[in-house]
């Protein structure tokens, strides 16, 4: 009789712990998935490409929405919307100008003072100055050896624009777009209305009719009263900044309180920003550890103040959107058009959830965005 033993039988598997999920009901077409994803890509590719001309646009177009209450209630008064829009565009532009000219006069010499300011930095943070220190010199070392190794290297000198050519370049373009925002605005102050009109008048269902002219009255008075609303807080959270930075005994305390007000507009980053900002010029200004941390430690109050208390209980949950929409937002337009694109970023986000609220196969998309 043989020694071996005889194994038992395998055992069944094991019963899945969940019941497998059954087919769709309405499996996708193909085809149409890859046209969509291809009108997506083309989309992409031409709001990056043609931001010199998209942004403007849009620009415009939300000043417009924020301007149009006060042209029409200045024709109420008995002034013709042109001429309405003309004083707004006036009166905008012109403050602009005044505040960036009462404010060129310090930003010129904290540039000015940049070389001195990052010496002072760098004498202040020694010990991380000489971290940076060490690992240059084992990168121009590494350099060496590879050079050695692969003998003589001819150095190319690639000769660009020079720094007068660079800084015409950009002043010529900032020009540029600043007059075609100033007739874009003009012209949808002026003749937005009656444009938008004649558009919802070529619809021939009248029920479409109604449906749209409601949806351009809703996003009308939704972003204007949102975006009034945050350009009062922001003008207060930047008075408050100013006059915080100014008993710390900060230096141009004005011109860090009008940052913090603009870059409050790009929620989350723009207050680190600031912080960071703020943390930096203290740094150079002060040298106690508790004159260095009160400047930014105070702005971070004054913005969580603002940011979970001010704000939402002001603007309600009118357009109360998703964080991590708004955040998305931000990164998204920021990445096709810099920091002006950041700043438009919730405002054409609101637009969006306003739109998708509006049509009944989008309504999944404006639920997830607030």
């Amino acid at each position: 009789m043989s020694d071996r033993t005889i194994d038992p039988p395998l055992a069944d598997p094991p019963e899945p712990v969940t019941d497998p999920l059954p087919p769709a009901k309405h499996p996708r077409n193909v085809v149409a998935v890859a046209t969509m994803g291809l009108f997506v890509i083309a989309l992409l590719f031409s709001l990056y490409f043609g931001r010199d001309v998209l942004l403007p646009i849009m620009l415009a177009l939300i000043l417009s929405l924020l301007l149009r209450p006060c042209v029409r209630m200045l024709y109420r008064l008995g002034l013709p919307e042109g001429l309405g829009a003309a004083v707004m565009v006036v009166l905008l532009f012109g403050t602009a100008l005044m505040g960036a000219y009462t404010l060129s006069t310090p930003a010129v010499e904290w540039v000015n003072r940049m070389p001195r300011v990052l010496h002072e930095l760098e004498f202040k943070l020694g010990d991380i100055r000489e971290g940076i220190q060490r690992a240059r010199e084992a990168s121009r070392q590494l350099e060496q050896i590879t050079s050695d190794q692969n003998g003589a290297t001819r150095e190319v000198v690639v000769r660009g624009p020079s720094l007068a050519e660079q800084v015409f370049t950009q002043v010529e373009a900032v020009i540029a777009n600043v007059v075609i925002l100033q007739v874009l605005l003009y012209f949808f102050l002026a003749r937005g209305r009656q444009s938008l009109e004649a558009l919802i008048g070529t619809m021939r269902d009248v029920d479409d009719r109604v449906h749209y002219a409601m949806v351009a009255a809703t996003v009308q008075q939704n972003i204007a009263a949102y975006l009034a609303t945050i350009t009062v807080i922001n003008f207060f959270l930047g008075v408050a900044t100013a006059l915080a930075m100014w008993m710390w005994g900060l230096p141009n305390a004005a011109l860090w309180g009008t940052l913090a007000g603009l870059i409050n507009y790009i929620p989350f980053i723009g207050p680190a920003m600031v912080t960071a900002i703020l943390f930096l010029v203290s740094v150079l200004s002060f040298d106690g550890l508790f004159n260095i941390l009160g400047p930014p430690l105070t702005f971070v109050a004054l913005a969580t103040v603002e940011g979970n208390f001010l704000t939402p209980m002001i603007v309600g949950r009118r357009l109360a959107l998703n964080p991590i929409a708004v955040f998305v937002s931000i990164l998204f337009w920021g990445w096709m058009w810099g920091i002006p694109g950041a700043l438009l970023a919730v405002p054409i986000l609101a637009i969006l959830k306003i739109l998708f609220d509006a049509h009944e196969p989008l309504k999944p998309i404006g639920a997830l965005l607030g």
